[in-house]
């Protein structure tokens, strides 16, 4: 591995390239080392460059070295030779050891190349299936996109929809408040309406009633009008009866009279006559009065017919005008029903 560069090997190649007539540089120190880093090199060049002026004005300080005696030279030279074998051997030995270290880091990179081409061929595999996820992501993507521009069109037909459904529904509240406001008016009216309606049919009920009150006391004195000529006539066909019997017996004991002394008298025979000429007065005036009384009957009768007749008649209007109020009734409610719209809905 190579070892850190120090301030006098900067110092040193920075001198080197001045003396060459270069401008020492930060990658010209680095070239001229072999090695080091810019990071390094960079503060060693500063601190040199300040320290340039006042080696400048020092006259020996870019001098040669002094000469050096020859045994001094010889001692030096052999010394630098044992020292070059030593470190000859040294780094023969250094070298043996690094390249079976390299051999053994060999060994373990081709496993490690090894390893790393299957793991290329993993990983090739791995980008193919990527692409293929890719693109079937990319195609999802694609009829998501597809998918969510439709989903935006529907939104925005939907939103025109929504402002024309909302411009109706004004226009729907407006026209229900219209009606509304008309139906109020169209129920006070009905209300009035009905309530005159039943007004005037209260009126004419009383007074249906009140006829029908008088048609029922008429029937009632008819009635007993009639009772009463019903019992004048029998009373007077019991009389008449029980005058016809007496005649009868008269005419019975004038017969018998006659036939016990019909040749002794004339004046019996007058008796006889008269008898039978009362008797047949009487027999008349009892027919006449029969008569008269079964007419009297049969028009008390047919009054209290026609009473009758009249009163089923004022009940019948009476319930055909309740049934009319009532289907009158029935038509304004339903007509205020129709004509109150329903709350619209939201």
């Amino acid at each position: 591995m190579a070892t850190g560069i120090t301030e006098n090997d900067v110092w040193t190649a920075a001198d080197a390239l001045l003396l060459e007539g270069a401008r020492p540089t930060i990658e010209r120190v680095r070239q001229k080392i072999g090695r080091g880093s810019p990071n390094t090199v960079s503060p060693h060049l500063e601190t040199w460059f300040r320290a340039l002026g006042a080696r400048i004005k020092d006259p020996g300080a870019f001098a040669a070295p002094p000469a050096i005696p020859d045994p001094v030279t010889q001692a030096a030279t052999h010394f630098w030779e044992a020292a070059l074998a030593e470190a000859r051997a040294q780094q023969a030995e250094g070298y043996r050891q690094r390249w079976e270290e390299l051999a053994e880091e060999g060994e373990r990179l081709a496993a490690q190349a090894e390893q790393l081409q299957q793991r290329e061929i993993q990983l090739v595999n791995r980008e193919q299936d990527l692409q293929e996820g890719l693109r079937v992501a990319t195609a999802q993507l694609a009829a998501t996109e597809d998918r969510l521009q439709a989903a935006e069109r529907q939104l925005r037909q939907r939103d025109e929809q929504l402002k024309q459904s909302r411009g109706q529904l004004e226009d729907a509240q407006s026209a229900v408040q219209t009606l509304l406001t008309e139906a109020e008016k169209m129920r006070g009216l009905h209300a009035q309406a009905l309530e005159a309606l039943e007004t005037r049919h209260a009126a004419h009920e009383r007074r249906w009633l009140n006829e029908l009150d008088a048609e029922r006391g008429a029937v009632k004195k008819l009635q007993m009008r009639l009772d009463e000529a019903q019992a004048a006539s029998q009373k007077q066909i019991s009389q008449h009866q029980a005058a016809l019997a007496q005649a009868q017996d008269a005419k019975r004991a004038a017969d018998a009279a006659a036939q016990a002394a019909s040749a002794d008298s004339v004046a019996a025979q007058a008796r006889h006559e008269a008898a039978q000429a009362a008797l047949q007065e009487a027999l008349e005036s009892a027919q006449s009065a029969l008569v008269a009384a079964r007419g009297n009957e049969q028009a008390l009768l047919a009054r209290l017919a026609a009473a009758d007749t009249q009163s089923s008649t004022l009940l019948a209007q009476l319930q055909q005008k309740d049934e009319q109020l009532a289907a009158l009734t029935r038509h304004l409610m339903v007509a205020a029903q129709t004509a109150t719209p329903s709350p619209p809905t939201a």
